[in-house]
């Protein structure tokens, strides 16, 4: 056999080479060392610093849906998940599941599967739609860690980036004076869109709306086994005089018609006195003095208001609770309950709305409206 002696001088370019990432990897665990506040000596090799590295723990996971409500078509969720440093964490296993709104309250599971989040800490899942029109939640779970988020199923429905500024189109009551309008609108790119109201002059305790005219009118006939639902949050207002209602507005150009289909109202409140949730058809002034549970904090909820031939009822319905040890929730928790006969409805046009107080004769109001559907 023969002996091809080396290149000494090709060993010598491979060792320096790699003698300059010896070091630099060294300085590069000294440095996350030094960060994580974590003890060293200056004669520790490679090897010593590795084994003094912590280990990420992994904090919490997130899921978003940006666009979360489909007429048909799957939807992708993003799914963040991140250790305790709140930092993005790598080739984490998480198991998916849809949830859906079942009967009676009950809920329905589907597994979508397990995912393992990439180098940036995310992964993405194909949410296919139920079988029945609805809503749902998409959890991600990796041990006792959970996110998720909540979506729909519809006939129609408008996203966040499938709004603009004429979208969000006010009516108010023009014979209490002043004026209410839409002072901007603010697309953050996260699956929602910032509005603000400004509200001037007039009495304060009369009422304002936003009506959602891209999806259809109705009328007490055409209205019947509809359901129609939103996903909203009324920002930056914690007082218990503030309310926001959503559901089915009869007559808005004639503000002393107006009435609510079993509308469904989230009025919060400072955890002092009577407020909480209330839901049916009224003339608007009804609302402003009726309860039914006890306040929370404002945050991001489900209104659901469902028509039905001969029965129509409102809710709001939270996120489920977050319980590790509950793989699953038994139901979503819906607040109030209240039904009526629809043959009852006012003639006269009605469109999807959101309705507000003004609590005071001039008065800001901040929405966040994550979509809005009709089934």
């Amino acid at each position: 056999m023969t002996f091809t002696p080396p290149d000494l001088s090709e060993v010598l370019t491979k060792e320096q080479t790699m003698n300059s990432r010896l070091t630099t990897c060294q300085s590069n665990l000294r440095s996350i060392l030094t960060k994580e506040e974590i003890g060293y000596t200056q004669g520790d090799g490679v090897i010593p610093l590795i084994r003094k590295l912590p280990v990420p723990q992994l904090a919490s996971l997130g899921v978003n849906m940006y666009n979360k409500f489909s007429t048909g078509a799957n939807l992708p969720a993003v799914i963040t998940a991140k250790d305790t440093d709140g930092n993005e964490m790598a080739n984490v296993n998480v198991n998916v599941y849809r949830i859906d709104e079942g009967s009676y309250g009950d809920v329905a599971v589907t597994s979508l599967g397990t995912v393992t989040t990439g180098n940036d800490g995310t992964a993405t899942v194909s949410v296919p739609m139920p079988n029945d029109k609805g809503y749902f939640t998409v959890q991600a779970r990796a041990g006792n860690i959970i996110g998720k988020d909540i979506g729909a199923y519809c006939t129609t429905a408008l996203n966040a980036d499938d709004t603009s500024y004429s979208t969000f189109s006010i009516f108010y009551d023009t014979s209490a004076g002043g004026d209410v309008e839409v002072m901007e609108t603010e697309n953050w790119g996260e699956g929602f869109v910032d509005v603000v109201t400004s509200s001037h002059a007039g009495y304060s305790g009369n009422y304002f709306g936003i009506k959602f005219t891209d999806l259809g009118s109705f009328d007490k006939t055409t209205v019947k086994d509809h359901r129609f639902i939103a996903i909203l949050s009324d920002r930056g207002n914690g007082t218990k005089t503030d309310f926001m209602a959503f559901g089915l507005a009869f007559n808005i150009d004639s503000w002393a018609n107006l009435g609510i289909c079993a509308g469904a109202k989230y009025w919060y409140g400072d955890g002092t006195g009577s407020a909480g949730y209330r839901q049916e058809y009224v003339n608007i002034s009804y609302m402003s003095s009726q309860d039914d549970g006890s306040p929370e904090s404002a945050g991001k909820k489900f209104y659901d208001t469902n028509i039905e031939s001969g029965y129509a009822y409102a809710t709001v319905a939270d996120e489920y609770a977050d319980d590790p040890t509950v793989q699953y929730p038994n139901s979503y928790t819906r607040h109030g309950a209240w039904s009526f006969n629809p043959d009852n409805l006012p003639s006269g046009t009605a469109y999807p709305a959101i309705i507000f107080n003004k609590s005071a004769s001039s008065c800001y109001r901040s929405l966040r409206f994550y979509g809005i559907g009709v089934i």
